[in-house]
């Protein structure tokens, strides 16, 4: 089992571990932010477990968001736009389009016969790209949604996709079943930077669903990427001030990631220097701030005159929450409490593995780990460092009834030497300069001492 018992915590870094932590990740690309929180997938087992077993883990009385996946992508060459690493395919026939939507209906089913028809305060159509689907599947989706779950009166709803196929028929159909926020990946606009994920430009489509969404009150929120074949922060800057002219009310900067074996990771030498790519996304948040965004994350920012995005509140917020993912590839968390930690769990990925489990009637989780006491305190310290809800010392020592400031100091003291720490009074760590660049490498080092208990053999 991966289980650990909650009292066998090993000590933090010294000062002298951290530092050279640090250093050893200088010149390399810090990645995006951890997309399964804590632990990294390699320490997760084989899963056996019953879904009702799993979502015994359930609280009824926390907020849920429900995410459910779609993975399929329109062919681009190189491959996965170049770089993308989540689980996805080429949709090659819409008929495999229509018999997921089926298999994701069923295993909605599935989750709703165990936890109830609970109240839901977030849905979020992700991918791969939601929007490739047609009306008619997006609507048996919904329709799924609000027979097997309440959505709340504030309820957030999202949909994410391509530029090209946010059409103005699409974005007026998507208002009328609720959606109520969009994410666009734009990437780049530069199209002589485009070219190198095998997109086509579409700037006309994105500024009209821009603009439409604004009209509609729809809120409208577009992803860049930090870190791009050729990029200059001049281009970066370019992008952020045509998003914001068209009328956006989020953007998202993502430093480049490059693991795997994906196109632009076997070419990483012909990209922008790390340091480069540092000093255009510190650059990119600058600009940012000027216009009047407010930073929700270090990545993530908002017009300051809108509350934060919800699905990013409760993604980060996992000890307050319940996170429901469904499709293939999708990963779920039901935190628990110290008292009795929970499990985060991700489903098989490809459609026949997916198909067959739906059809059985089976469980889809292939990996899951269970959260030990320690793991659940670096969910929360983690998952603070990139963002709202911030990490806050007080709440910390509610919380665990230790001090924020101890429990890490080894940590703390190397990036207060580096300039990249501040403290505000009554609040929590804040990363600053190069470190906000740098927030999934320090990430990982505030998380190393439960990684080496972790990697040991016969661990639990």
């Amino acid at each position: 089992m991966n289980e650990q018992p909650s009292g066998n915590r090993e000590p933090g870094l010294t000062l002298a571990e951290a530092r050279a932590y640090l250093e050893a990740g200088m010149d390399k690309l810090p990645g995006m932010k951890i997309l399964y929180g804590h632990p990294s997938p390699r320490f997760w087992e084989p899963c056996a477990l019953p879904l009702p077993e799993l979502l015994g883990h359930a609280n009824a009385q926390r907020p849920l968001s429900l995410y459910l996946h779609i993975p399929f992508c329109p062919k681009t060459d190189p491959p996965a736009c170049g770089f993308c690493q989540f689980a996805r395919q080429d949709l090659t026939s819409y008929g495999l389009a229509k018999g997921y939507v089926d298999d994701l209906l069923g295993e909605m089913g599935q989750h709703a016969d165990t936890l109830g028809r609970r109240e839901t305060a977030v849905v979020y159509f992700g991918g791969g790209t939601a929007n490739i689907l047609r009306q008619a599947e997006i609507a048996r989706l919904m329709e799924g949604v609000h027979r097997r779950f309440r959505l709340a009166e504030s309820a957030e709803i999202n949909f994410e996709g391509y530029p090209q196929f946010f059409t103005q028929a699409q974005v007026r159909f998507l208002a009328g079943l609720g959606v109520n926020r969009i994410s666009i990946g734009v990437q780049v606009l530069k199209p002589e930077l485009l070219r190198f994920s095998g997109r086509a430009p579409a700037p006309a489509r994105i500024r009209a669903a821009i603009e439409l969404c604004r009209k509609l009150g729809i809120a409208c929120s577009a992803d860049l990427i930090v870190g791009w074949f050729q990029q200059t922060a001049r281009d970066v800057i370019a992008d952020i001030d045509t998003l914001h002219a068209w009328g956006v009310t989020g953007i998202v900067i993502h430093p480049i990631g490059l693991q795997g074996n994906s196109c632009f990771a076997r070419e990483k030498d012909k990209l922008p220097k790390v340091e480069d790519s540092c000093r255009t996304f510190l650059l990119a948040r600058e600009r940012l701030l000027e216009l009047g965004y407010r930073a929700d994350s270090y990545t993530d920012y908002q017009k300051a005159d809108l509350p934060p995005v919800k699905f990013l509140s409760l993604y980060r917020n996992v000890l307050s929450n319940d996170k429901i993912g469904l499709g293939y590839g999708a990963n779920s968390v039901l935190a628990g409490d110290l008292a009795k930690p929970g499990v985060t769990f991700v489903n098989v990925s490809g459609l026949e593995p997916y198909h067959g489990r739906v059809q059985a009637g089976k469980g889809c989780a292939e990996a899951y780990f269970r959260f030990a006491a320690e793991d659940l305190r670096l969910l929360y310290v983690l998952k603070g460092l990139e963002g709202e809800p911030y990490l806050d010392a007080g709440k910390y020592e509610q919380l665990f009834g230790t001090g924020l400031e101890a429990d890490f100091r080894g940590c703390w003291d190397a990036l207060r030497e580096r300039g990249w720490l501040d403290w505000p009074a009554g609040e929590g760590p804040r990363l600053k300069g190069d470190a906000i660049f740098l927030t999934a490498h320090i990430q990982r080092m505030l998380s190393e001492p439960r990684n080496r208990q972790l990697r040991r053999p016969g661990r639990g």
